[in-house]
């Protein structure tokens, strides 16, 4: 395994909670510590705040006004694929808009959520 590969980071992008139910909600989903803005799991940590390029219109996920930011520590790839697993699943399950933009799309649930909201 190399220093750098295609697990070590995912943006994750939300629409419809706000900065602090993004955070409850993710600390739910994967058990994480909470240390303000940052969770963690294991050496997973992930930071969730509101997205320098959300727009009003919020048409395109990358503008959405939640961004996650996903980093792999030194987890096994599998830990990784099943922490941001979880988190989108859950942001679906309650009712909010995700997609993760990662290069391991394909090992996700609904390839990361994006075919759900491409038009």
């Amino acid at each position: 395994m190399t220093s750098s590969d295609r697990y070590d980071y995912c943006g994750l992008y939300l629409r419809g909670a706000s900065q602090e139910a993004a955070i409850e909600l993710t600390a739910r989903a994967i058990g994480a510590i909470r240390d303000g803005r940052l969770l963690r799991v294991g050496t997973i940590e992930i930071e969730i705040r509101r997205n320098d390029n959300c727009t009003h219109d919020g048409a395109d996920f990358p503008t959405w006004p939640i961004k996650m930011e996903i980093e792999r520590g030194n987890a096994p790839s599998h830990q990784v694929i099943e922490t941001v697993s979880k988190i989108l699943t859950h942001a679906w399950q309650a009712g909010h808009d995700a997609v993760a933009a990662c290069d391991y799309e394909d090992e996700l649930p609904d390839h990361g959520g994006y075919p759900r909201y491409r038009d």
